[in-house]
């Protein structure tokens, strides 16, 4: 299941060749190396069934397009188009040419070159670590994993760690269900939402145990993972073995078995257990349509639960299944061991129509993915977006044969993988590649799921207009003039910093940078002078003479950058020495090293390496880094980061500041911005408009949204936690409206507008008390002019600037934040302000 370096070509050769893409051969120009990107795990091992001889290398990938998952259009002259598109090369004659980009080509000016992450990054200079090593006392429990599987640096923020720490028995969430893995056996079920004002919870069934009725299976292991999933694997005596991998958005859940005796128990009882017999499927309309020999589906089962649930079960070589007492499933045909696979899936809200779209693909599991980003740009300078694509390599995609893979008019859908996409993604998936008679009732704590089918899922995520180190707007004279003042008054006043642990330092630090930043732009260079060497002052102690009290370390057992408090008690520094929010954290550290880079080079040189260094631990674009993880924090398939590290819960992984995880990928591009490193910005361009675009959609929805997203009467314009299987009205710190939406907006920087929008900001707004009293109105005015209350007063300059002028410059500033920058957000945001006056 683990994707090793030769696997990814092995990838794109099966989707070019099933797009009709002529590869290049590693004789052709170089400059095909840069189209595109596959993220990788940091351990890779090949699964069984890729042939070994496959010669063509990572940087000769062809790009699948954003019309990969559908039928090629019809044949018509394309030529005046083709002339429209800039940059004009072999490779992106390669692009422009494939199915689906035919109707596109009109406004498509260039696609531009993506990192590849198998190299060594940029921001890699092989120097030697900037920080003293330490070893981690909270050490890698190495009973559940397979250590030749993985290597430093070890992964601590993935969807499906609650597999790798502590006792390993804490459930992982693949969308729509929820799994546990024991060390005998694997639970699957499907949660129930209960929903109320403050939370959407889920119950988190242990529906079924798939396990063996000899009891031979004794021990399970990670064996794997890559940019999408995770593999785990149970062994004991005879040989019994069972393999699963977990990825996301799955209609099936598989195990692979071998020399077991399969065994099924739930915790309802069993009312009826129904064989599906291969000769009435083969003459529904369902079947004919997909052209599937039936001799070569596996043999289906639907099981009716006492709780009113209905699944259906699937294997092959097919099972026979004999109900034992009112809660176990024994196979009935099967002498001695079986080796094959077993599948099963709930059959949602409509079990008559479901079963008849879960037929068609049954059998289809992924056996390893990887996710593609690249950028194409409009034509008119706007309009530009990411085309994000996820890529599945299946059981049933032979080595070299990609017939069955595509959903085209002339292919067989027969050995398509089915699975599931998240809202976001099914704002800007393709129509075509959406199940026209799809699944009902399958759903994950981010809302409704919706059903595709293909190997290949690719969406066009839009990029907004590119945040600067200034801000959106020009200043206007009296602005600039009042703007002047303030910052003559907090340079003397508000740059003393003194917090002595890396997250309220980091935020002391950027808004020492932030004001540098304003006296650059207002043309002050006495004043931005001084904050420069302001500035390095506050930095080299931390990064560079590491004098400072809570000194940086590298964890040498982990494999990334803590805090030497944070490593000895994981209850300090906001458990950052377990890898919690490390993004958070050291985006401000980047943040202030990215405005030091831009305007004073010299001062910048010595702060360069262990800025770096800091950047490759939260946000490392590298997947060969043999001392810092590939995006320790970024879920690909989620759209966003979780901050949640060597920590378990039930409910899995979380983010709460949707605010600060903007910033640290806003850092992180103006740093690559600053160094000229030009591919890894673009590459951060990326991620910067996933996480803004998740954060829109999940954290700050319109009433409407939160309605259909989450349910009544969960009905708020902000989410305080996102868990992969509860939504919190809450934050870490405690329930007030003004907590809720201030961190899903702190810190206000020229990234900011990417987050926070006009329309959601008058909804929210919400002046009628009596219709929503968590309205950031009512919040603001019960925040009695704190900081809390002064970001929210900053959000509504977007919808009437006089108004929140008067009242932000009222407020005390967070200990992070100043008038100046507010007066500077809101003066260079004023294009989208509507006076109500």
């Amino acid at each position: 299941m683990q994707l090793h370096s030769a696997i990814l070509p092995v990838l794109a050769v099966l989707a070019a060749r099933a797009l009709g893409i002529p590869m290049p051969d590693a004789s052709q120009d170089e400059s095909l190396g840069k189209q595109l990107w596959m993220s990788t795990p940091e351990t890779t091992q090949p699964p069984a069934g890729i042939p070994a001889n496959y010669a063509l290398q990572p940087a000769r990938r062809a790009q699948p397009p954003s019309g990969a998952h559908v039928a090629a259009p019809k044949d018509r002259d394309t030529t005046d188009e083709f002339a429209h598109i800039a940059r004009f090369d072999k490779a992106t004659d390669l692009h422009a040419r494939a199915p689906g980009y035919q109707n596109q080509t009109a406004t498509i000016k260039g696609i531009v070159s993506a990192l590849d992450p198998n190299q060594q990054s940029a921001l890699d200079g092989g120097n030697p670590l900037a920080f003293k090593s330490k070893t981690h006392p909270y050490t890698p429990n190495t009973r559940l994993f397979d250590q030749s599987k993985f290597k430093l640096p070890l992964p601590t923020n993935r969807w499906w760690l609650n597999l790798m720490i502590e006792q390993g028995a804490d459930p992982i969430h693949p969308y729509p269900y929820v799994v546990k893995c024991m060390q005998n056996a694997s639970s699957v079920g499907f949660p129930r939402f209960n929903i109320d004002q403050a939370h959407v919870t889920s119950d988190q069934p242990a529906d079924w145990t798939v396990g063996d009725g000899n009891q031979a299976l004794t021990q399970r292991k990670v064996t794997g993972a890559d940019a999408l999933g995770v593999e785990v694997t149970w062994t004991g005596s005879s040989g019994a073995q069972m393999c699963s991998r977990f990825y996301k958005g799955m209609a099936f859940q598989t195990f692979e078995m071998q020399n077991m005796a399969p065994r099924l128990t739930t915790i309802h009882a069993v009312l009826k257990v129904e064989q599906l017999t291969r000769a009435v499927l083969s003459a529904q309309e369902d079947a004919a349509q997909v052209q599937r020999d039936v001799s070569d589906m596996p043999l289906m089962t639907k099981v009716t639960l006492n709780d009113g649930s209905q699944w259906l079960v699937t294997s092959k070589p097919g099972i026979t299944w004999q109900q034992q007492g009112s809660s176990t499933l024994q196979p009935q045909n099967i002498n001695g061991s079986y080796t094959g696979f077993v599948q099963l899936a709930h059959l949602g809200d409509q079990p008559a129509n479901n079963i008849n779209v879960l037929q068609r693909y049954a059998g289809t599991y992924p056996t390893a993915g990887a996710v593609t980003y690249a950028q194409v740009q409009g034509s008119d300078g706007t309009g530009r977006s990411s085309n994000v694509v996820f890529m599945y390599q299946t059981n049933t995609a032979a080595s070299s044969d990609s017939t069955h893979v595509y959903n085209t008019s002339s292919v067989s859908t027969t050995m398509q993988l089915l699975s599931f996409v998240l809202p976001h993604h099914a704002d800007h998936i393709n129509g075509t590649s959406i199940l026209s008679n799809g699944l009902s009732g399958y759903r994950c704590a981010k809302g409704p799921l919706t059903a595709v089918a293909g190997n290949l899922i690719s969406y066009n995520q839009p990029l907004q207009q590119r945040p600067g180190f200034a801000g959106p707007g020009a200043l206007a004279d009296g602005d600039k003039s009042q703007l002047q003042q303030q910052l003559l008054r907090d340079a003397a006043t508000s740059t003393n910093v003194t917090a002595e642990d890396p997250y309220f330092f980091g935020k002391g630090a950027a808004k020492v940078a932030r004001l540098y930043q304003i006296a650059q732009e207002v043309g002050d260079a006495t004043t931005a002078a001084a904050l420069g060497k302001k500035l390095v002052a506050l930095l080299t102690p931390w990064l560079v003479a590491q004098s400072n009290s809570d000194p940086l370390v590298y964890d040498s057992t982990w494999g990334g950058v803590v805090s030497t408090l944070g490593i000895s008690d994981p209850s300090l520094d906001f458990g950052q020495g377990r890898y919690n929010d490390h993004h958070f954290h050291y985006g401000y550290f980047l943040y202030a090293g990215a405005v030091l880079a831009k305007y004073d080079v010299n001062a910048f040189a010595p702060l360069r390496e262990p800025l770096s260094q800091l950047l490759r631990d939260y946000a490392n674009p590298s997947a060969s880094d043999a001392q810092f993880p590939f995006m320790r924090h970024f879920d690909p398939y989620d759209g966003h980061s979780w901050a949640a590290g060597l920590f378990t819960f039930a409910d899995g992984r979380n983010q709460e500041s949707t605010g600060e995880a903007l910033n640290a990928y806003y850092a992180a591009y103006l740093y690559a911005q600053a160094l000229g490193l030009q591919e890894t910005a673009e590459f951060y361009e990326i991620i910067l408009n996933m996480e803004a675009a998740s954060g829109r959609r999940y954290w700050h929805p319109t009433r409407a949204q939160a309605a259909q997203l989450y349910g009544k009467p969960f009905v708020h314009n902000a989410v305080g936690i996102l868990w992969s299987s509860k939504a919190d009205y809450v934050t870490f710190f405690g329930a007030n409206p003004e907590y809720v939406y201030g961190i899903q907006m702190l810190p206000f920087t020229p990234a900011s507008g990417m987050l926070i929008k006009q329309d959601w900001v008058r909804e929210a707004w919400c002046p009628d008390n009596s219709t929503c009293a968590d309205g950031m109105k009512p919040a603001a005015q019960s925040a009695s002019k704190n900081g809390w209350a002064q970001f929210l007063y900053t959000a509504y300059a977007l919808v009437d600037r006089n108004a929140a002028l008067d009242n932000a410059a009222a407020c005390t500033p967070d200990d992070g934040n100043t008038l100046t920058n507010t007066l500077h957000w809101i003066y260079t945001n004023q294009q989208l302000a509507i006076d109500s006056n």
